[in-house]
């Protein structure tokens, strides 16, 4: 796979996704620049930024300079073209590709990222949202521990039924739009129905 900022070969590297499972991503050894799938990009896990290829720790932290140039998706060739959301922290430069919806984000942004959305997720106090979801999961984790599991079954199929509403998951990396309070809630159910799902997996 060809480098979009360099033509160079990338080679796989390997970071934790949530739920500690593995995520492979694309990465050029040149310019240090990385390639994601349409959604590695938020399923990484928050830190894996400065894990990411130790040999290359000191290429990460800096960013590269964006070039006036035209870069292509190194899976179909489709031309690249900036990342742009009314959500998304504007001082990240972050390219998409229009058909496989993969991201390109030159050295130093991917670490960027994370502290952004890091940021945002410990700012926020709890919302009266976020209380109810944790009493919910509260509930739900002593029933498993009683060994109660017709309880436990009936209350998660009840928790994971829960709409999650669509304005508060995009806006969980705008630190200055009030509603990005919602990503709380958000990473709680997405986190504890994570962990239920292993409870039952290795019961």
């Amino acid at each position: 796979m060809k480098c979009p900022n360099d033509n160079n070969e990338m080679h796989q590297v390997q970071i934790t996704a949530n739920y500690g499972l593995p995520l492979f991503l694309n990465q050029c050894d040149v310019c240090g620049g990385i390639w994601f799938d349409a959604s590695g990009l938020y399923r990484a896990k928050q830190g894996e930024a400065e894990k990411i290829d130790m040999v290359d720790i000191y290429i990460l932290s800096a960013c590269t300079p964006v070039e006036n140039k035209v870069h292509l998706c190194p899976i179909d060739g489709a031309q690249l073209s900036r990342f742009t959301d009314a959500n998304f922290p504007k001082d990240i430069f972050v390219e998409r590709c229009p058909a496989c919806n993969g991201f390109w984000l030159n050295r130093g942004e991917f670490t960027k990222f994370q502290h952004a959305r890091q940021a945002l997720l410990t700012q926020k106090e709890p919302t009266e949202e976020d209380k109810k979801l944790q009493a919910q999961i509260q509930s739900i984790l002593a029933d498993h521990q009683n060994g109660d599991t017709e309880s436990v079954l009936t209350k998660l199929n009840a928790f994971l039924s829960q709409p999650v509403g669509a304005s508060s998951s995009a806006r969980y990396l705008d630190a200055d739009d009030n509603e990005s309070n919602g990503a709380n809630a958000v990473g709680a159910v997405l986190n504890i129905a994570g962990t239920l799902l292993r409870l039952f997996v290795l019961k």
